[in-house]
Protein backbone atom coordinates (compact mmCIF):
# COMPACT_ATOMS: atom_id res chain seq x y z
CA UNK A 1 0.00 0.00 0.00
CA UNK A 2 1.31 3.46 -0.90
CA UNK A 3 2.29 6.01 1.72
CA UNK A 4 -0.74 7.86 3.10
CA UNK A 5 0.32 11.47 2.63
CA UNK A 6 -2.99 13.27 2.17
CA UNK A 7 -6.19 12.72 4.14
CA UNK A 8 -9.49 14.58 3.98
CA UNK A 9 -11.63 14.41 7.13
CA UNK A 10 -15.42 14.20 7.00
CA UNK A 11 -17.48 15.09 10.07
CA UNK A 12 -20.66 13.03 9.80
CA UNK A 13 -23.57 15.27 10.75
CA UNK A 14 -26.27 14.02 8.42
CA UNK A 15 -28.58 12.21 10.84
CA UNK A 16 -31.93 13.10 12.35
CA UNK A 17 -30.70 13.06 15.99
CA UNK A 18 -33.95 11.57 17.24
CA UNK A 19 -32.66 11.24 20.82
CA UNK A 20 -31.85 14.95 20.69
CA UNK A 21 -35.45 15.73 19.76
CA UNK A 22 -34.55 16.20 16.11
CA UNK A 23 -32.24 19.20 16.55
CA UNK A 24 -29.00 19.40 14.56
CA UNK A 25 -26.73 17.58 16.99
CA UNK A 26 -23.36 18.84 15.77
CA UNK A 27 -24.44 22.45 16.30
CA UNK A 28 -25.41 21.93 19.94
CA UNK A 29 -23.11 23.77 22.32
CA UNK A 30 -20.66 22.10 24.66
CA UNK A 31 -18.26 24.14 26.82
CA UNK A 32 -19.35 27.33 25.10
CA UNK A 33 -19.22 26.32 21.44
CA UNK A 34 -20.78 23.82 19.01
CA UNK A 35 -19.53 20.26 19.29
CA UNK A 36 -18.34 20.44 15.68
CA UNK A 37 -16.02 23.32 16.58
CA UNK A 38 -14.26 21.14 19.16
CA UNK A 39 -13.82 18.42 16.54
CA UNK A 40 -12.48 20.85 13.94
CA UNK A 41 -9.85 22.13 16.39
CA UNK A 42 -8.63 18.60 17.07
CA UNK A 43 -8.67 17.45 13.45
CA UNK A 44 -7.14 20.50 11.77
CA UNK A 45 -3.49 19.66 12.62
CA UNK A 46 -4.00 16.08 11.44
CA UNK A 47 -5.51 16.41 7.97
CA UNK A 48 -5.20 18.51 4.83
CA UNK A 49 -8.91 19.35 4.59
CA UNK A 50 -12.13 19.09 6.61
CA UNK A 51 -15.59 18.64 5.07
CA UNK A 52 -19.03 18.49 6.70
CA UNK A 53 -21.56 15.83 5.70
CA UNK A 54 -24.97 17.49 6.30
CA UNK A 55 -28.48 16.89 5.03
CA UNK A 56 -30.35 19.96 6.34
CA UNK A 57 -29.89 23.49 7.71
CA UNK A 58 -27.37 24.25 4.99
CA UNK A 59 -27.66 28.03 5.44
CA UNK A 60 -27.00 27.73 9.16
CA UNK A 61 -23.89 25.62 8.63
CA UNK A 62 -22.55 27.90 5.92
CA UNK A 63 -23.03 30.94 8.17
CA UNK A 64 -21.36 29.18 11.11
CA UNK A 65 -18.51 27.62 9.09
CA UNK A 66 -18.13 29.67 5.89
CA UNK A 67 -14.68 28.27 5.08
CA UNK A 68 -15.58 24.60 5.42
CA UNK A 69 -17.13 22.82 2.40
CA UNK A 70 -20.15 20.57 2.77
CA UNK A 71 -21.87 17.78 0.91
CA UNK A 72 -25.15 15.91 1.31
CA UNK A 73 -26.04 12.24 0.97
CA UNK A 74 -26.84 10.94 -2.50
CA UNK A 75 -29.46 8.64 -0.97
CA UNK A 76 -32.67 10.16 0.35
CA UNK A 77 -34.21 9.43 3.70
CA UNK A 78 -31.37 9.93 6.21
CA UNK A 79 -30.01 6.43 5.78
CA UNK A 80 -27.15 6.63 8.24
CA UNK A 81 -23.38 6.85 8.43
CA UNK A 82 -22.69 4.43 5.57
CA UNK A 83 -24.75 6.62 3.24
CA UNK A 84 -22.65 9.63 4.25
CA UNK A 85 -19.46 7.63 3.65
CA UNK A 86 -20.46 6.40 0.19
CA UNK A 87 -21.57 9.90 -0.81
CA UNK A 88 -18.23 11.24 0.39
CA UNK A 89 -16.31 8.94 -1.95
CA UNK A 90 -18.61 9.91 -4.81
CA UNK A 91 -18.30 13.65 -4.26
CA UNK A 92 -14.83 14.19 -2.82
CA UNK A 93 -11.37 13.64 -4.24
CA UNK A 94 -8.56 11.67 -2.65
CA UNK A 95 -7.85 8.02 -2.04
CA UNK A 96 -8.41 8.19 1.71
CA UNK A 97 -11.21 9.74 3.73
CA UNK A 98 -11.29 9.97 7.52
CA UNK A 99 -14.78 9.85 9.02
CA UNK A 100 -15.69 11.00 12.53
CA UNK A 101 -18.98 11.48 14.33
CA UNK A 102 -20.30 14.99 15.03
CA UNK A 103 -21.27 14.25 18.65
CA UNK A 104 -17.84 13.29 20.05
CA UNK A 105 -15.91 16.45 20.97
CA UNK A 106 -12.86 14.65 22.38
CA UNK A 107 -11.44 13.25 19.12
CA UNK A 108 -7.91 11.87 19.69
CA UNK A 109 -5.17 14.18 18.49
CA UNK A 110 -3.29 11.16 17.13
CA UNK A 111 -6.31 9.59 15.39
CA UNK A 112 -4.99 9.86 11.83
CA UNK A 113 -1.48 8.78 12.74
CA UNK A 114 -2.61 5.55 14.41
CA UNK A 115 -5.27 4.66 11.84
CA UNK A 116 -2.94 5.33 8.90
CA UNK A 117 -0.18 3.24 10.46
CA UNK A 118 -2.61 0.35 10.97
CA UNK A 119 -3.77 0.57 7.34
CA UNK A 120 -0.21 0.36 6.05
CA UNK A 121 0.94 -2.41 8.36
CA UNK A 122 -2.12 -4.59 7.70
CA UNK A 123 -2.51 -3.69 4.01
CA UNK A 124 -6.16 -3.00 4.84
CA UNK A 125 -8.90 -0.89 3.27
CA UNK A 126 -10.50 0.24 6.52
CA UNK A 127 -9.01 1.10 9.92
CA UNK A 128 -11.45 1.94 12.71
CA UNK A 129 -11.08 2.81 16.39
CA UNK A 130 -11.53 0.44 19.32
CA UNK A 131 -11.29 1.63 22.93
CA UNK A 132 -10.35 -1.76 24.35
CA UNK A 133 -13.93 -2.64 25.21
CA UNK A 134 -16.02 -1.38 22.31
CA UNK A 135 -15.58 -0.72 18.59
CA UNK A 136 -16.18 2.80 17.29
CA UNK A 137 -16.69 2.39 13.53
CA UNK A 138 -17.76 6.02 13.02
CA UNK A 139 -14.08 6.86 13.62
CA UNK A 140 -12.55 5.30 10.54
CA UNK A 141 -9.91 5.89 7.87
CA UNK A 142 -11.09 4.29 4.62
CA UNK A 143 -9.68 3.74 1.13
CA UNK A 144 -12.06 4.45 -1.73
CA UNK A 145 -11.65 0.93 -3.13
CA UNK A 146 -14.52 -0.14 -0.85
CA UNK A 147 -17.02 2.06 -2.75
CA UNK A 148 -18.48 -0.64 -5.09
CA UNK A 149 -18.99 -3.09 -2.23
CA UNK A 150 -20.52 -0.37 -0.08
CA UNK A 151 -22.94 0.64 -2.84
CA UNK A 152 -24.06 -3.00 -3.19
CA UNK A 153 -24.44 -3.36 0.57
CA UNK A 154 -26.69 -0.28 0.81
CA UNK A 155 -28.69 -1.38 -2.24
CA UNK A 156 -29.54 -4.58 -0.33
CA UNK A 157 -31.12 -2.47 2.40
CA UNK A 158 -28.31 -3.05 4.89
CA UNK A 159 -27.21 -0.20 7.17
CA UNK A 160 -25.08 -1.90 9.84
CA UNK A 161 -21.73 -0.13 9.91
CA UNK A 162 -19.54 -2.61 11.75
CA UNK A 163 -20.95 -5.57 9.82
CA UNK A 164 -19.94 -3.94 6.55
CA UNK A 165 -16.46 -3.13 7.84
CA UNK A 166 -15.92 -6.72 8.91
CA UNK A 167 -16.93 -7.94 5.45
CA UNK A 168 -14.01 -5.96 3.98
CA UNK A 169 -10.26 -5.89 4.63
CA UNK A 170 -10.54 -3.98 7.90
CA UNK A 171 -8.55 -3.65 11.11
CA UNK A 172 -9.62 -2.48 14.57
CA UNK A 173 -7.05 -0.09 16.03
CA UNK A 174 -6.36 -0.07 19.76
CA UNK A 175 -7.02 3.26 21.49
CA UNK A 176 -7.40 1.74 24.95
CA UNK A 177 -4.86 4.23 26.32
CA UNK A 178 -7.46 7.01 25.80
CA UNK A 179 -10.92 5.40 26.00
CA UNK A 180 -12.72 8.60 26.98
CA UNK A 181 -11.82 10.17 23.62
CA UNK A 182 -14.75 8.40 21.97
CA UNK A 183 -17.43 9.41 24.43
CA UNK A 184 -20.41 11.01 22.78
CA UNK A 185 -23.49 12.95 23.82
CA UNK A 186 -26.65 10.98 23.13
CA UNK A 187 -29.32 13.38 24.40
CA UNK A 188 -30.02 17.04 24.99
CA UNK A 189 -30.33 16.37 28.75
CA UNK A 190 -26.89 14.80 28.82
CA UNK A 191 -25.37 17.71 26.94
CA UNK A 192 -27.13 20.35 29.05
CA UNK A 193 -25.77 18.82 32.23
CA UNK A 194 -22.33 18.27 30.73
CA UNK A 195 -22.50 14.69 31.94
CA UNK A 196 -20.92 11.89 30.02
CA UNK A 197 -20.09 8.37 31.06
CA UNK A 198 -16.50 8.68 32.21
CA UNK A 199 -14.28 5.69 32.81
CA UNK A 200 -11.68 7.80 34.57
CA UNK A 201 -12.18 11.06 36.36
CA UNK A 202 -10.05 12.71 39.01
CA UNK A 203 -10.49 16.36 39.91
CA UNK A 204 -8.46 18.73 37.75
CA UNK A 205 -7.66 22.35 38.57
CA UNK A 206 -5.57 24.65 36.39
CA UNK A 207 -3.50 27.59 37.63
CA UNK A 208 -3.35 30.12 34.79
CA UNK A 209 -1.86 33.55 34.19
CA UNK A 210 0.61 35.50 32.12
CA UNK A 211 4.32 34.83 32.35
CA UNK A 212 5.52 36.68 35.43
CA UNK A 213 2.43 36.16 37.58
CA UNK A 214 4.25 33.56 39.68
CA UNK A 215 2.32 30.41 38.79
CA UNK A 216 5.15 28.04 39.69
CA UNK A 217 5.99 29.96 42.88
CA UNK A 218 2.37 29.79 43.99
CA UNK A 219 2.18 26.06 43.22
CA UNK A 220 5.41 25.48 45.12
CA UNK A 221 3.71 26.87 48.25
CA UNK A 222 0.20 25.58 47.55
CA UNK A 223 1.14 21.90 47.17
CA UNK A 224 2.62 21.48 50.69
CA UNK A 225 -0.28 23.48 52.16
CA UNK A 226 -2.73 21.06 50.55
CA UNK A 227 -0.70 18.06 51.70
CA UNK A 228 -0.98 19.36 55.28
CA UNK A 229 -4.76 19.17 54.79
CA UNK A 230 -4.47 15.55 53.72
CA UNK A 231 -4.82 16.20 49.97
CA UNK A 232 -2.57 14.07 47.76
CA UNK A 233 -1.59 16.23 44.79
CA UNK A 234 -0.45 15.30 41.30
CA UNK A 235 0.81 17.81 38.75
CA UNK A 236 0.84 18.23 34.98
CA UNK A 237 3.06 21.08 33.78
CA UNK A 238 3.54 22.11 30.18
CA UNK A 239 6.92 23.55 29.29
CA UNK A 240 7.56 25.66 26.22
CA UNK A 241 11.21 24.57 26.32
CA UNK A 242 12.82 21.29 25.35
CA UNK A 243 12.77 19.01 28.37
CA UNK A 244 14.91 15.94 28.95
CA UNK A 245 14.82 14.32 32.39
CA UNK A 246 17.57 11.92 31.37
CA UNK A 247 21.30 12.69 31.51
CA UNK A 248 23.46 12.58 28.40
CA UNK A 249 25.95 9.75 28.48
CA UNK A 250 24.06 7.65 31.03
CA UNK A 251 23.04 4.13 30.03
CA UNK A 252 19.35 4.98 29.78
CA UNK A 253 20.13 7.99 27.58
CA UNK A 254 22.31 5.88 25.27
CA UNK A 255 19.57 3.27 24.94
CA UNK A 256 16.98 5.94 24.15
CA UNK A 257 19.25 7.29 21.42
CA UNK A 258 19.52 3.73 20.12
CA UNK A 259 15.77 3.80 19.51
CA UNK A 260 14.02 2.45 22.61
CA UNK A 261 10.67 4.22 22.92
CA UNK A 262 9.26 4.43 25.52
CA UNK A 263 12.07 4.03 28.03
CA UNK A 264 11.51 3.48 31.75
CA UNK A 265 14.20 4.19 34.32
CA UNK A 266 13.79 3.03 37.91
CA UNK A 267 15.61 3.52 41.21
CA UNK A 268 14.66 2.86 44.83
CA UNK A 269 13.14 6.33 45.31
CA UNK A 270 11.30 7.01 42.03
CA UNK A 271 10.65 5.92 38.47
CA UNK A 272 10.03 7.75 35.22
CA UNK A 273 8.88 6.80 31.75
CA UNK A 274 10.19 8.81 28.81
CA UNK A 275 8.12 8.76 25.62
CA UNK A 276 9.34 10.39 22.41
CA UNK A 277 6.53 12.18 20.52
CA UNK A 278 6.26 14.13 17.28
CA UNK A 279 3.79 16.60 18.80
CA UNK A 280 2.28 17.62 22.12
CA UNK A 281 0.68 14.59 23.77
CA UNK A 282 -3.09 14.43 24.01
CA UNK A 283 -4.14 15.95 27.34
CA UNK A 284 -6.67 13.24 28.07
CA UNK A 285 -3.98 10.63 27.55
CA UNK A 286 -1.76 12.47 30.03
CA UNK A 287 -4.45 12.47 32.71
CA UNK A 288 -4.88 8.72 32.18
CA UNK A 289 -1.38 8.23 33.58
CA UNK A 290 -2.79 9.15 37.01
CA UNK A 291 -5.43 6.43 36.89
CA UNK A 292 -3.70 4.07 39.33
CA UNK A 293 -1.91 6.72 41.37
CA UNK A 294 -2.88 7.70 44.92
CA UNK A 295 -3.93 11.21 43.94
CA UNK A 296 -6.88 13.29 45.15
CA UNK A 297 -6.32 16.29 42.89
CA UNK A 298 -4.39 16.96 39.68
CA UNK A 299 -3.07 20.51 39.43
CA UNK A 300 -2.28 21.77 35.93
CA UNK A 301 0.07 24.52 34.81
CA UNK A 302 -0.23 25.31 31.12
CA UNK A 303 -2.63 23.68 28.65
CA UNK A 304 -4.64 26.91 28.62
CA UNK A 305 -6.71 25.76 25.63
CA UNK A 306 -8.17 22.82 27.55
CA UNK A 307 -11.59 23.39 29.11
CA UNK A 308 -10.47 23.01 32.74
CA UNK A 309 -11.69 24.60 35.97
CA UNK A 310 -9.10 27.24 36.76
CA UNK A 311 -7.87 29.90 39.13
CA UNK A 312 -6.70 32.97 37.23
CA UNK A 313 -3.65 34.84 38.55
CA UNK A 314 -2.93 38.52 37.95
CA UNK A 315 -0.63 41.13 39.46
CA UNK A 316 -1.00 44.91 39.50
CA UNK A 317 2.50 45.63 38.16
CA UNK A 318 2.01 43.48 35.06
CA UNK A 319 1.80 45.43 31.82
CA UNK A 320 -1.06 43.24 30.67
CA UNK A 321 -4.82 43.48 31.27
CA UNK A 322 -6.74 41.29 33.68
CA UNK A 323 -8.00 38.25 31.73
CA UNK A 324 -11.75 38.22 31.21
CA UNK A 325 -13.93 35.85 33.16
CA UNK A 326 -15.01 32.74 31.30
CA UNK A 327 -17.13 29.74 32.16
CA UNK A 328 -14.13 27.80 33.51
CA UNK A 329 -12.86 30.41 35.98
CA UNK A 330 -13.77 29.44 39.55
CA UNK A 331 -11.63 32.11 41.28
CA UNK A 332 -9.25 35.00 40.60
CA UNK A 333 -6.14 35.55 42.72
CA UNK A 334 -4.62 39.05 42.65
CA UNK A 335 -2.38 41.30 44.74
CA UNK A 336 -4.89 44.19 44.55
CA UNK A 337 -8.59 44.66 45.41
CA UNK A 338 -10.98 43.36 42.78
CA UNK A 339 -14.77 43.25 42.55
CA UNK A 340 -15.13 39.64 41.50
CA UNK A 341 -16.81 36.63 43.01
CA UNK A 342 -14.24 34.35 44.65
CA UNK A 343 -11.45 36.90 44.58
CA UNK A 344 -8.41 35.51 46.44
CA UNK A 345 -5.26 37.16 47.79
CA UNK A 346 -2.42 35.81 45.62
CA UNK A 347 -0.03 36.12 48.60
CA UNK A 348 -2.31 34.32 51.07
CA UNK A 349 -1.56 30.64 50.49
CA UNK A 350 -3.71 29.51 53.41
CA UNK A 351 -6.73 31.27 51.93
CA UNK A 352 -6.08 29.73 48.51
CA UNK A 353 -5.52 26.25 49.92
CA UNK A 354 -8.79 26.53 51.91
CA UNK A 355 -10.61 27.49 48.71
CA UNK A 356 -9.09 24.59 46.78
CA UNK A 357 -10.00 22.18 49.59
CA UNK A 358 -13.63 23.32 49.47
CA UNK A 359 -13.63 22.99 45.68
CA UNK A 360 -12.34 19.44 46.02
CA UNK A 361 -14.93 18.55 48.67
CA UNK A 362 -17.75 19.88 46.47
CA UNK A 363 -16.39 17.98 43.48
CA UNK A 364 -16.35 14.70 45.38
CA UNK A 365 -19.80 15.37 46.86
CA UNK A 366 -21.30 15.94 43.39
Amino acid sequence: MAQINSVTAVILSGGLARRFGGVEKGLQRFNGKPMISHIIERLSPQVCKIVLNINRLHDVYHAQYPDIPTYSDDLDGFQGALSGMLSGFRQLEGDYLLFVSCDSPFVPTNLVQKLATALRINDAQIAYAHDGEKAHPTFALIHRSISPALADYLAQGERRLLQFFQSQKSVAVDFSEQPDAFQNFNSAEQLASGQISVKFCKPLLAITGYSGTGKTTLLEKLIPALKQKGVQVGLIKHSHHHVDVDKAGKDSHRLRLAGANPTMIVCDQRWAMMVETDELADFQHLTEQFRDQNVDLILVEGFKHEGLPKIQLHRQDLDKPLPELDEFTIATATDYPLERENRLDINNIEQISDFVSRYLQNFCRN
